[in-house]
């Protein structure tokens, strides 16, 4: 045994506020393994712990300046390791929502039906159709079809004549109908954007 560790928890932290690594371990030789137990009764699990146990000690060496020499160190230790362990069990039940909230979606999305997928992926379709737009009619057909504004007043925003908002609608949507026609959704033809 060394001789460090017959110290009060007092001295040890008067040290370990000096950057004593000797009284530091000395501490950790103290009450990690107590830390340990107490942590595995409410995390069930070894490696947590264990993670649990580094966590809090570390945290106590980076902020060895603090530490009150005056008070119980056995209580901060303590008091640090019920807030890691309210902070995990935490995460974990958002984490198991969140799961739980991925499966649930699942389970919609595969009740959708085949119109509703056809409807999405035609839309995707679209979206990436008019990314390809050059700017002008993208900017145009997205403030017509997106934000519902008319010719007029898309001509009015871009400082342009309703005529060339006009001829820039009819190319986009023409654009946009060929690509369409050529791909999965033949029966666009049939559809008026």
């Amino acid at each position: 045994m060394n001789k460090i560790d017959n110290i009060s928890d007092n001295l040890l932290v008067t040290r370990i506020r000096n950057n004593d690594k000797d009284a530091f371990k000395s501490l950790y030789n103290r009450y990690s393994k107590k830390i340990y137990f107490f942590s595995l009764k409410y995390l069930s699990n070894n490696v947590e712990a264990e993670e649990l146990v580094q966590s809090v000690f570390i945290n106590i060496w980076e902020n060895r300046e603090t530490l009150n020499a005056t008070g119980s160190v056995k209580s901060y230790i303590y008091k640090s390791a019920v807030n890691y362990i309210y902070n995990y069990l935490r995460k974990k039940a958002i984490r198991a929502r969140f799961i739980e909230s991925e499966i649930h979606k699942s389970e919609i999305h595969s009740n959708l039906t085949y119109e509703q997928v056809f409807l999405h992926d035609l839309e995707r379709s679209i979206n990436s159709i008019v990314e390809t737009l050059p700017a002008q009619q993208r900017k145009i057909f997205q403030l017509s079809r997106y934000e519902g504004l008319t010719h007029k007043e898309i001509a009015k925003k871009l400082d342009l004549s309703v005529r060339t908002v006009e001829n820039q609608m009819y190319r986009a949507l023409k654009i946009i109908k060929n690509i369409l026609r050529g791909g999965i959704f033949p029966v666009l033809m049939l559809i008026s954007f």
